[in-house]
């Protein structure tokens, strides 16, 4: 039974919408434990579905617009955890990817760990799922441009439960 994630059609929801039930039942948020675990599971569950249904679509693609996914569930949980653990940063979701500012110098180290990049020209340390088989490369789009055409959402990493911003993408 889906109780979380009801409304969640894409992969990107899903990832949306398990930030904000993070963000509202992790136990340093002010939550418990038996609760996030059903987020996680729930999670878990619905991910494996739509998973399931994306790579589906990119097999009968013929345009080569779908792509196939390796990703697993525990990839993303286990990086809004690290990012949770976190003071003093600001985490903004854009599409798959994370965005993360704020008092980030001192957790260079542990952002880099968490398999986190630098990006000079954004000024911001990033994190997306690598695909097996896809190559890195840096965007020269603004921040401006990636939030709307992905949209945005936005939280401080540590003691605060809103969103600081949301926006809808131009999809």
């Amino acid at each position: 039974m889906t109780k979380y994630f009801i409304d969640c059609k894409t992969l990107d929801e899903l990832k949306k919408a398990y930030k904000a039930a993070a963000m509202k039942y992790h136990p340093d948020m002010g939550g418990d434990t038996a609760t996030m675990q059903a987020v996680n599971a729930e999670y878990e569950a619905r991910f494996e579905v739509l998973k399931r249904g994306q790579n589906e679509r990119a097999a009968e693609d013929t345009t080569g617009t779908a792509h196939a996914t390796t990703e697993a569930p525990e990839d993303f949980i286990q990086i809004i955890n690290v990012l949770l653990h976190m003071d003093g940063l600001t985490v903004e979701l854009c599409g798959r990817w994370l965005w993360i500012g704020g008092e980030t110098k001192k957790h260079k180290d542990a952002l880099n760990a968490a398999g986190c990049r630098w990006s000079s020209s954004k000024k911001l340390w990033s994190w997306h799922f690598a695909e097996d088989g896809s190559k890195w490369h840096k965007s020269h789009y603004s921040m401006d441009h990636i939030r709307g055409k992905y949209g945005s959402e936005r939280f401080n990493s540590a003691n605060t439960k809103a969103p600081l911003e949301q926006s809808k993408g131009m999809l």
